[in-house]
C-alpha cells in the first residue's frame, strides 16, 4: 500500500487547552481507583477538558467485551476521539507466546469502533507485570515466571496489537518498570501483587495524558491523594517514557480508514468495487476510466492487462492510495446450450466453489479463460464443493443424455 499524504492530527500539536473524549474498555485494572476519573482530573488541572466513559467488569477479557452489550452500547454512544482497550493482565502477556483469542478480539473491537466513527483512535493499554511474575501460567510459559519476563511479554504483545490495528500504545507498563527500577520506595502494587495502588493508578493516568495529548504532564497541579513529591516523580517518569520514544508507541500513526476496497461483483468483463469508510474516493483504471463513486462498476471492452488505483480521502483529513497488482481480462463469449440451467454453480466463500442440483452421473469441467482445464471430475450426491485458486473460470456440466451447460464464475 502506498501512502500519498497523511496530515498528522496529533492532539498535542496545537495550542494548549484542548478537548477530547475517551472511552476505557477493560476490567479491574481500569476501574480500580477510577482511572478514567483520575485521568480527567489530571487533564483538567492542565487546562484540558476530557469526557470519559468506561466499560470494565472485573476480570473481563477483550474477547468477552466483543459480545458484551454494555460495551457495544458505550462504543456507539458517541463519536469518541479515543477508545482504550485493556486486556486481562495475564492474557496480555501471552500474546507473544501462543495464538490466543486476544488478537482476533482486538480486531473485532477495532472494527466496531471504526464502524461507529471512522476517526476514532484505538489505544492499547499496556499493563504491568505482576509483582513476582505469573505463578499460574509459569509452568506452561516460563517467560512469565518473573516480573521482568512478564513485562517484556506485555510490551511486545501490546506493540503487536497496536501495530496490526493502526493504534496507539499507552506504555503504562514501561513507566511502571521505570518507577520500580529508580524509585522502589513508591509502592505501585496492592497486597495482591497485581492491582494498582493510588500511585499506580495515578501513574497510569499520567501516561494516558502524555499519550493522548502528546504533551508532558509535569506541570499538573492535581496529585490525587499522593504526597506532592511522589506525584511529581510519577509525572516526570510518565512524560519521559512516552515522549522520549513516541514513535515506538505508534504515536505517529494516522487514524482513519485506508484505501483498501471491497470486491462487490465481477464478470469476465466487468468489475464492481466499494470503498471502505464514509469518506470520498477517486478511482483510476489503466485504460483511462475514472470514477468518484463509492461503488463504481468498470467495464472492460478489450482483453488485456489492467491496474486500478484508488485514492481515498477519509473524514479525518487523511489521504491514502492503493494500486492493484496487474490483472488480466479476457473477453470470452459463454453460451448455455441446454436451455434453463438446472444446476447452481456459485462461490461459497474465499476460493471455494459449490455445485448444487446434481442428479448423478454428470461430468464437470472447469477451465481458465484460455481453455486450459483446471479440474475435471464426475459429480455425485446432491451437491459438492472444492477449493480453486482465485480467478475467473469457465465451467461445463454434461449429463448422461449428452446435454451440456456452460457458464462462468469468479472466485476471489
Amino acid at each position: 500500500m502506498q501512502r500519498l499524504l497523511f496530515p498528522l492530527l496529533l492532539l498535542g500539536s496545537g495550542a494548549h487547552a484542548q478537548q477530547t473524549s475517551v472511552l476505557f474498555i477493560g476490567n479491574s485494572y481500569t476501574s480500580t481507583n477510577d482511572l478514567p476519573a483520575t485521568f480527567r482530573e489530571l487533564a483538567l488541572s492542565l487546562g484540558d477538558t476530557v469526557h470519559v466513559g468506561i466499560s470494565a467488569p472485573g476480570g473481563f477479557t477483550l474477547a468477552e467485551h466483543v459480545g458484551y452489550g454494555p460495551t457495544n452500547d458505550a462504543i456507539g454512544s458517541r463519536p469518541w476521539d479515543h477508545v482504550v482497550l485493556q486486556e486481562q493482565s495475564q492474557w496480555g502477556a501471552l500474546v507473544v507466546e501462543q495464538a490466543t483469542t486476544t488478537a482476533s478480539a482486538a480486531v473485532q473491537l477495532c472494527q466496531t469502533i471504526e464502524a461507529n466513527y471512522e476517526c476514532t483512535y484505538p489505544v492499547f493499554y499496556m499493563t504491568w507485570g505482576h509483582e513476582n511474575g505469573d505463578a499460574l501460567n509459569c509452568g506452561n510459559f516460563p517467560s512469565v515466571c518473573t516480573y521482568e519476563g512478564m513485562q517484556s511479554n506485555l510490551r511486545e504483545g501490546y506493540l503487536q496489537l497496536a501495530t496490526y490495528n493502526d493504534g496507539y500504545v499507552a506504555p503504562v507498563g514501561m513507566a511502571w518498570k521505570a518507577v520500580r527500577d529508580a524509585h522502589p520506595f513508591i509502592d505501585l502494587y496492592q497486597a495482591d501483587g497485581s492491582h494498582p495502588t493510588v500511585a499506580g493508578t495515578y501513574l497510569a493516568a499520567c501516561v494516558f495524558y502524555c499519550t493522548l495529548f502528546q504533551q508532558p504532564c509535569d506541570g499538573a497541579s492535581f496529585a490525587s491523594t499522593l504526597p506532592p513529591d511522589t506525584a511529581s516523580i510519577l509525572r516526570q517518569i510518565a512524560s519521559t517514557t512516552v515522549l522520549d520514544s513516541a514513535d515506538q508507541w505508534n504515536l505517529d500513526v494516522p487514524n482513519g480508514t485506508s484505501a483498501f476496497w471491497d470486491l462487490v461483483a465481477f464478470t469476465p468483463n466487468t468489475l464492481t468495487l466499494a470503498q471502505q469508510g464514509q469518506g470520498s474516493s477517486y478511482w483510476m483504471v489503466s485504460n483511462g476510466d475514472t470514477s468518484t463513486s463509492a461503488q463504481p462498476t468498470f467495464v472492460f471492452l478489450e482483453s488485456g492487462w489492467y491496474t486500478i488505483t484508488h485514492i481515498y480521502s477519509d473524514p479525518c483529513g487523511n489521504v491514502d492510495t492503493l494500486t492493484s497488482p496487474p490483472f488480466e481480462v479476457i473477453i470470452t463469449d459463454v453460451s448455455e446450450e441446454g436451455g434453463i440451467v438446472p444446476y447452481d454453480v456459485h462461490p461459497c466463500g474465499g476460493s471455494c466453489l459449490e455445485i448444487r442440483g446434481i442428479r448423478g452421473g454428470e461430468r464437470f469441467v472447469l477451465s481458465d479463460p484460455r481453455g486450459r482445464v483446471i479440474r475435471a471430475e464426475a459429480l455425485t450426491g446432491e451437491r459438492t464443493s472444492f477449493s480453486t485458486p482465485p480467478g475467473i473460470y469457465l465451467w461445463t456440466i454434461s449429463d448422461r443424455a449428452g446435454r451440456r451447460w456452460n457458464g462462468r464464475i469468479g472466485l476471489w
